[in-house]
């Protein structure tokens, strides 16, 4: 076999080399039985009945006051549905989607004898046409193959995360190919590069899903009727009532990594005001950060940011 080179540093999708990602920081959930189509409907942003068997779609579940508990990638399975969210929200996420489920027919699991990972980088759709019958696609985005799930993400390059049993045969093939293995760093920065809201447990309850930007991604469905949270999320769009925007900054820092729910501030003048949170943080190949942030609407391209109280921090907004 083939020496596993291993990648310490994250790369921008332009310049990224063939990648295996372990997403051990993601967690893949079931949804079934009879009633989970309908019970889904009344618990998620998006319409159930619009998804087809060949897609998969970002939305969001919501508490009644249409703070988002998760962002999930949802797609069909097995009958039923699954999800993939970030591993840290899983269990709290899991509980808040069960409460109301004891008058339905819905079994709701988080499934542990999963692996997820990612494919990314230069010639990965050419790799695993070497090792699958069917490869996803933009106009079939989910296929299964070989007992594996794989789905296709056209942003900011094309890439491929797949869901695979314990153990599967296929994995060790994978790593035989001339292939990086990375830390799931990487994947989180492409999901900042492609604009996914990365929600933890430290910014649970705290955002609607306009300020994520969820909207823009399709992932609300103004017009299905009845969810939790619909009838504040619904006020927000069509009074013009949302404050917070989704961004990518890009910057420096001499102190850590910001935190998860840090505070953000932008210069005014001389002074500095409190504008917007941290969702997500990478350190980058060539030392800057890579932040992704809510911040306030009024912000624009010129402004410079920091985190709050620290002096030799400077982010940019990156468009």
């Amino acid at each position: 076999m083939k020496k596993i080179k291993f990648e310490k540093y994250v790369y921008p999708a332009n310049k990224l080399s063939l990648s295996f990602i372990e997403l051990d920081d993601w967690s893949f959930i079931t949804v079934g039985g009879a009633d989970s189509r309908t019970y889904l409907q009344s618990q998620l942003t998006i319409n159930i009945d619009l998804l087809k068997s060949n897609k998969h779609i970002i939305c969001a579940h919501c508490n009644v006051n249409g703070k988002v508990w998760s962002i999930l990638r949802l797609f069909h399975f097995n009958h039923g549905y699954a999800y993939i969210e970030r591993k840290d929200v899983a269990l709290i996420q899991i509980r808040e989607l069960k409460k109301y489920a004891i008058f339905s027919k819905v079994t709701i699991c988080q499934e542990n004898n999963f692996l997820l990972f990612g494919i990314a980088g230069f010639k990965s759709r050419e790799i695993l046409t070497k090792l699958f019958s069917y490869l996803p696609d933009k106009d079939n985005p989910v296929v299964t193959d070989k007992n594996i799930i794989l789905l296709w993400i056209g942003s900011p390059q094309e890439r491929f995360l797949l869901i695979t049993p314990q153990d599967h045969p296929v994995i060790n093939k994978i790593k035989r190919e001339n292939i990086f293995l990375s830390t799931s760093n990487q994947w989180l920065s492409l999901e900042i590069e492609s604009g996914f809201p990365i929600v933890s447990s430290n910014i649970m309850n705290k955002f609607i899903p306009l300020s994520l930007n969820l909207e823009k991604l399709g992932g609300i469905d103004f017009k299905k009727g009845c969810y939790y949270g619909q009838e504040v999320v619904a006020k927000m769009k069509f009074r013009s009532m949302n404050k917070y925007s989704l961004y990518w900054l890009v910057g420096v820092s001499s102190c850590k990594i910001p935190n998860i729910g840090s505070l953000i501030e932008f210069k005014k003048i001389e002074h500095w005001y409190a504008v917007g949170y941290v969702l997500m943080s990478v350190i980058m190949y060539d030392g800057s950060i890579w932040m992704q942030a809510i911040l306030d609407n009024t912000v624009t391209v010129k402004n410079i940011f920091r985190i709050s109280g620290e002096k030799n921090s400077f982010y940019f907004i990156n468009n």
